[in-house]
């Protein structure tokens, strides 16, 4: 799998990539680099002043990678419970109804 990369200029990109444990970045700005999990910890390196067209852009490509690993997590997490959308928002089958509102909540069936 190819890394996404944001070029801000001649000496200053940024890449990134998943690994098990999460996403990483990886940080050039002139003769160093970093290795950060945290976009804050990239805008701090960087120093992009606010209201600047490049600290625009890596805000928005931060949004949008962080909008892709929520859809990532939840399907995901849809895929391993086994229901689909639909039967968790209409409330079919005993998975949905585990509140302590239910008047059968933890009773106990006698077979």
């Amino acid at each position: 799998m190819k890394r996404d990369r944001l070029l801000l200029s001649g000496n200053m990109s940024i890449e990134t990539d998943l690994d098990f444990n999460g996403r990483f970045y990886i940080c050039f700005a002139k003769s160093c680099s970093i290795m950060a999990r945290d976009p804050k910890d990239v805008r701090r390196f960087l120093k992009l002043p606010v209201k600047t067209p490049s600290r625009e852009a890596v805000d928005s490509w931060l949004a949008s990678l962080a909008a892709a690993d929520d859809e990532r997590q939840k399907r995901k997490t849809l895929e391993t419970s086994g229901l689909t959308e639909q039967a968790l928002q209409t409330g079919f089958g005993p998975e949905c109804h585990l509140d302590e509102s239910d008047p059968n909540h933890q009773t106990r069936t006698v077979i």
